[in-house]
């Protein structure tokens, strides 16, 4: 039977680093190993030593040596180097001399000198070669025998049980709480929970969505409306979670606000008037939309398809809408054009189709005769259903506003219908990424008048 390791309390001054550690290479002496570790550790080792300075070591994590075959009764610190090291450098600081650190640790060691560390607790190996077993255990993956770090959720779960609850945790739970979050979009959110942190805590989440997420884990909305606080959350946890969303759009301070923008269509602000609800507040809805409608909208070169901005925002409230509307505002043009051009095709007849419905607009006969039942039925144009469409959101015919969109017939005009089919059927157009948001410009008086036309 292999005789255990024996475990007791060891006289610092009974120890020496190993000059053969595997962090940092082999050295000749240990001032040379001192100083690679600085070089290796940088600021992290003075860190550790300020850690040790004011927790001590770690009771439950003991020193592995084995004897110096040079110095009786001495050892060798086959694992724990890093931690050994702090301890000398805080001794003597002078060992740190001409490093980065050594300013931190001259400090640090006025404040060690007081309660300096005696004795380490050890385990004591034969030989180097015995410990490697338990020292890859410590250091490598392997495949669960050793070693886990915390995954995302597991740190943030452990900041809450301290007192800090992280945003992403917050929100997380606060969905699952109130709402539901499919088991296939936690897993991927769980390796991207710094992303989420750098999202969520952002004060802009309350500016422009109406969302506060306290320290303590509390999750609110200015709106008071529960529901659409949820499904706001549930819409941007799904869209962190997606296979497509690339982190290097968020790694700026003004990348994090244009992605948070992307969802002002679902915002819970205090002023939203969907969710107060009502006869009278969608009447006000109404009203207030034909104002912004009679303000030419924004044509600078921005990096989305659909129109950015508090007082271009449309009310979409129809889920399908909704979803295809999240895109509009958040894919950019120049990156997929042909996907923006269709998704500006498809926006704009779901959106028509959705009003007739609505609004219980009746087929013509011609239609009516050929057994089609809806306006969404095949054989039914596009160009009619505009018609029909402008023919209730502008009765008199006379809204400046909507002259341009009235062109939907011209063949010369870049936002006609016949251009728009083209972009679906034809191998041969390439949608220019300018042309492409020039036409949802060009389209988005049409759409703020259709949607403030809806109940």
């Amino acid at each position: 039977m292999t005789k255990q390791p024996e475990k007791r309390d060891i006289e610092t001054r009974l120890l020496e680093v190993d000059l053969g550690n595997f962090r940092i290479g082999d050295f000749d002496n240990a001032r040379a190993a001192y100083k690679a570790m600085i070089e290796e550790e940088g600021a992290d080792l003075a860190n550790l030593a300020e850690d040790i300075v004011q927790e001590g070591l770690s009771p439950a994590l003991n020193f592995m040596v084995c004897p110096d075959p040079e110095t009786p009764k001495h050892f060798i610190v086959v694992d724990g180097n890093r931690r050994f090291t702090a301890l000398k450098l805080l001794e003597k600081p002078v060992l740190a001399d001409g490093t980065s650190v050594h300013r931190r640790f001259t400090a640090l060691s006025k404040e060690y000198s007081k309660s300096p560390v005696k004795k380490v607790s050890a385990v004591i190996f034969p030989d180097k070669q015995t410990a490697m077993p338990w020292i890859r255990r410590l250091h490598q993956d392997m495949g669960g025998r050793g070693m886990s770090q915390w995954k995302g959720h597991a740190t943030a779960r452990a900041d809450a049980f301290g007192g800090r609850v992280r945003a992403s945790m917050a929100v997380i739970d606060f969905v699952k709480a109130h709402g539901q979050l499919a088991a296939a979009t936690e897993k991927h959110l769980a390796g991207r929970t710094t992303n989420l942190d750098r999202v969520l805590q952002m004060p802009y989440m309350k500016r422009a969505l109406g969302v506060s997420i306290e320290k303590d884990g509390t999750v609110s909305f200015d709106s008071g409306n529960l529901s659409a606080g949820v499904g706001l959350l549930q819409r941007m946890l799904k869209s962190m979670a997606a296979p497509k969303f690339n982190v290097n759009d968020i790694r700026s301070k003004e990348q994090r606000e244009d992605f948070i923008d992307g969802f002002a269509a679902h915002n819970v602000l205090a002023s939203e008037p969907a969710s107060v609800g009502g006869k009278a507040t969608r009447a006000a809805a109404k009203t207030a939309q034909k104002k912004i409608a009679r303000k030419a909208p924004p044509l600078a070169d921005r990096k989305s398809l659909a129109l950015k901005g508090r007082s271009c925002l449309l009310p979409v409230r129809d889920p399908r809408l909704a979803e295809l509307y999240d895109e509009a505002l958040r894919i950019d043009p120049a990156r997929l054009p042909n996907c923006a051009s269709i998704l500006t095709r498809v926006f704009l007849e779901q959106a028509t189709d959705h009003l007739l419905i609505e609004l219980k607009v009746p087929l013509p006969a011609i239609h009516t005769s050929k057994q089609r039942k809806h306006w969404s039925d095949k054989g039914i144009s596009l160009e009619e259903k505009i018609k029909h469409v402008l023919a209730k959101i502008d009765p008199a015919g006379n809204d400046r506003d909507l002259r341009q969109v009235r062109q939907y017939k011209d063949a010369g005009a870049i936002h006609a219908v016949n251009a728009l089919h083209d972009f679906i059927h034809s191998l041969k157009a390439k949608p220019n990424p300018k042309e492409v948001k020039e036409v949802w410009a060009r389209w988005h008086p049409y759409f703020e008048h259709l949607f403030a036309a809806l109940p």
